[in-house]
């Protein structure tokens, strides 16, 4: 995850006028982010299955599982739901992306990885 978004501080521009103004680094900055949120969701589902806390029949419910389990917080919950949905939304093209909101979502979601990497680490220093 940390190295996705290392990458990704290589490659973003400065302002959401110089992201699309060239559609190879907009692409790059949008399958870097893609990649970065897949991390997220692969170190959530490795929780949950060392942890044996369920059989999850979705990235929802991997998710949820560490809610009730009280693992991390509920607002970092929907804070990761949040990004699976732009992922989604990068992925899957629905409709025409906005490069505007594509490129705030991206800025603003760096401070959710850092608090979803806090979390997950406060979680595992208490594991036995």
């Amino acid at each position: 995850m940390n190295n996705y978004l290392s990458e990704l501080d290589d490659i973003l521009p400065d302002n959401v006028e110089e992201y699309h103004q060239d559609l190879a680094t907009k692409r790059a900055c949008e399958k870097t982010i893609e990649l970065a949120i897949e991390e997220v969701i692969a170190i959530i589902s490795l929780i949950v299955n060392h942890q044996k806390l369920g059989l999850p029949h979705s990235e929802d419910d991997l998710i949820d599982l560490l809610d009730r389990k009280k693992i991390i917080t509920s607002s970092l919950v929907l804070k990761i739901k949040e990004m699976k949905g732009f992922r989604n939304i990068l992925v899957h093209r629905y409709g025409d992306i906005d490069d505007s909101r594509t490129f705030n979502s991206i800025t603003a979601e760096r401070d959710d990885f850092a608090l979803f990497e806090r979390e997950i680490k406060k979680y595992l220093h208490q594991v036995p």
